[in-house]
């Protein structure tokens, strides 16, 4: 595996500690509806458009509607020499975790 898995419980400490990056990879009307503090829309759709743009000197964070596609590009952009880590749980498990905090 050549990418990082941060549980919402650490994210705000993996965040700061790696000078990461929080990429939120929903499609922009999911996005304005709510997401984490600080993250920053990269639609999955639009990745052929966005991924010129990405910061290679921090570490990318990317989380998705429930994980599965953040992990896909967490693996991608891996491959490619990045350092990335996913989200568990996508947006929903961050937002559950907000609840209970």
């Amino acid at each position: 595996m050549n990418f990082d898995i941060v549980y919402p419980r650490n994210l705000d400490q993996y965040l700061a500690s790696e000078n990461g990056i929080l990429l939120d990879v929903r499609p922009p009307e999911e996005y304005m509806k709510g997401h984490w503090r600080g993250a920053k829309n990269f639609p999955y759709e639009d990745v052929d458009r966005w991924e010129k743009m990405l910061p290679g000197k921090r570490r990318l964070v990317f989380y998705c509607s429930h994980g599965g596609g953040s992990m896909q590009l967490a693996r991608r952009f891996g491959m490619q020499g990045y350092r990335t880590a996913t989200v568990i749980g996508g947006y929903p498990a961050m937002m559950k975790y907000l609840q209970n905090k």
